[in-house]
């Protein structure tokens, strides 16, 4: 457990870091609509969002309560991978062990 917890921060601080240097120097929507335009582009956006739809349905099926889990999908559109590492992270620090980490607490 501690190499997960340890390994979420990372991915926190490394989303965190990496979202706060894009907004620094570049333009969101000039940038965005460039990357649109090309194949691996929509490629990436593909592989992203299908991810974001694995990573919710396991947030779904740990989660006992709907407006947590449309809070944490729609947080994890907006902010993506930022708020997977954010997840991953209270699981882990909640968790006493991969079973509980995997299922939640309420199923462990």
């Amino acid at each position: 457990m501690v190499a997960v917890r340890a390994l979420s921060v990372v991915v926190v601080l490394g989303m965190a870091g990496a979202i706060a240097f894009g907004f620094a120097s570049g333009d969101f929507g000039a940038e965005g609509s460039e990357i649109l335009g090309l194949a691996w582009g929509k490629v990436t956006l593909i592989d992203l969002y299908l991810g974001f739809a694995m990573f919710g349905a396991w947030i779904a099926f740990r989660e006992s309560s709907w407006p947590k889990i449309i809070g944490w999908w729609m947080l994890l559109v907006v902010l993506g991978n930022l708020t997977a590492g954010v997840y991953l992270a209270m699981a882990a620090f909640t968790s006493d062990n991969p079973r509980e980490l995997l299922l939640g607490v309420e199923r462990a």
